[in-house]
């Protein structure tokens, strides 16, 4: 028997890496070392396999959320299995609390990054987790629960570089079998048995009922992950198809073109909603295929359309288009100017204004207006839309929103848009329609020339 554990598993171990080509031309690897049952296996099957080829890192990541007393242990069985194994360690401390998102999430997310940091740091090559096939079950059936798709029930691959896990296929009884028979010492994480927390909930009382209607339920959901896999990277290659053809990038959304997602089965429009918000956010945690449907589903809603998305974001339909962006509150802007100046607004916008006495109209551009400067009531201001805002129309007045929506401006865009004002009103709103007063005549003497550009 206890030659039987440790053949199987280092045997098992080294199936997975060659299958994987997980270690191919590396010469150096990071090992995310908790001091934990799964992270000593993996450093002693690892060292046992390669430990004449590789140079090990050990990095131990204190998240700053437990007893003090504990991490004390955790890192002096990092230090002596450093030193049993004649290998460099590192203690990173890094501090979730600031992070206004869950703690979890906020964990995880910190220490791959301080893991990525590190491994950059040496000229590392790869870096291995202790991931083993219940943490895959487990995170299964989180990601069932909280509806993430099939893109989710397959988020805990054997590679995603530079990421390793070379125990994936490992089950947590044979792991501590292993560490039994070869009498290595480990740390128990306390949290772990608090039920309070979901995926405790799951591991201790849950799965174990699982078990008991089917023993193989491990073998059986790792078979289903497998040929998810398999839909999951064909979908893949057609929602990079059409995430190309359909979707553009601007500083802080992404428009998708509703004419173009209409041509795709849904199931890929939704696929390429997550595409979106991951390009946004970086990654998908605090959003469930609710959201994804929700985003898709303004395609068949009216222009103006908007729904709150978790994070910080929306999404809103905009006449043929569907925008996900970052929300940010719209700032009211007011600028006192010149009638002779140049000035610079918003970061992009460069506006020159000049007193002439002579203009040809035949040569005015659509970024240039001009006005009799004797009939405006100085001094001009430049400055964002208001609420009720109209202009001079050429009979009676016109509300500035129902000219937005005569235009189509996309929402999004109509608090960025500048306008011309005197005292009187509004004169010009940049690059769109004056109002319908100050206009020059064979009588004018002063001109008040007005000029627009973007800068990029």
């Amino acid at each position: 028997m206890k030659q039987n554990i440790r053949e199987k598993i280092s045997t098992e171990v080294q199936n997975t890496i060659e299958e994987h080509n997980m270690l191919k031309r590396v010469k150096k690897l990071v090992i995310a070392f908790s001091s934990g049952p799964d992270s000593v296996c993996l450093l002693n099957v690892l060292h046992t396999l390669y430990g004449d080829k590789i140079d090990f890192h050990l990095v131990y990541v204190n998240h700053g959320l437990r007893p003090q007393k504990y991490l004390k242990i955790e890192e002096d069985l990092t230090r002596e299995y450093a030193l049993k194994y004649n290998s460099k360690y590192r203690v990173i401390n890094i501090k979730v609390k600031k992070k206004k998102i869950g703690w979890e999430a906020a964990a995880r997310e910190l220490r791959y990054s301080a893991l990525l940091n590190y491994m950059n740091k040496i000229n590392a090559q790869r870096i291995a987790i202790g991931h083993n096939l219940d943490d895959m079950l487990e995170t299964f059936f989180m990601n069932l629960l909280r509806g993430s798709g099939t893109r989710g029930l397959t988020s805990m691959p054997p590679v995603r570089l530079p990421y390793i896990r070379p125990l994936i296929n490992i089950k947590k009884a044979e792991i501590l079998r292993y560490l039994k028979v070869k009498r290595l010492s480990y740390s128990i994480d306390e949290t772990n048995r608090i039920l309070g927390y979901r995926r405790n909930l799951l591991r201790h009382r849950i799965i174990p009922e699982f078990v008991k209607i089917n023993p193989q339920i491990h073998e059986t959901i790792k078979r289903e992950i497998d040929i998810l896999k398999q839909d999951d990277e064909y979908f893949e290659k057609q929602v990079e198809r059409l995430y190309k053809n359909a979707a553009t990038r601007e500083l802080n959304h992404i428009s998708l073109d509703i004419k173009k997602i209409l041509r795709y089965n849904e199931a890929i429009v939704n696929r390429v909603a997550m595409k979106v918000i991951k390009k946004l956010r970086g990654n998908l945690d605090g959003f469930e295929s609710k959201h994804f449907k929700a985003i898709v589903g303004l395609k068949d809603k009216t222009s103006g359309k908007r729904i709150d998305l978790p994070k910080g974001l929306y999404a809103q339909r905009e006449y043929d288009d569907i925008i996900i962006g970052i929300a940010k509150p719209a700032k009211s802007m007011e600028i006192l100017v010149d009638t002779d100046t140049d000035l610079l607004v918003s970061g992009d916008i460069m506006i020159r204004i000049r007193t002439v006495s002579k203009f040809d109209l035949k040569r005015r551009k659509s970024n240039c207006e001009v006005f009799d400067l004797d009939e405006i009531d100085l001094p001009l201001l430049i400055r964002n839309k208001r609420k009720g805002d109209y202009i001079k129309a050429k009979i009676g007045k016109k509300k500035i929103k129902n000219i937005y929506h005569e235009f189509k401006i996309p929402l999004h865009k109509r608090k960025e848009l500048m306008m011309l004002c005197d005292q009187k009103g509004i004169l010009w709103i940049f690059g769109i329609v004056r109002a319908f007063r100050g206009f020059i005549n064979r009588k004018t003497n002063k001109i008040l020339v007005v000029e627009f550009e973007r800068t990029h």
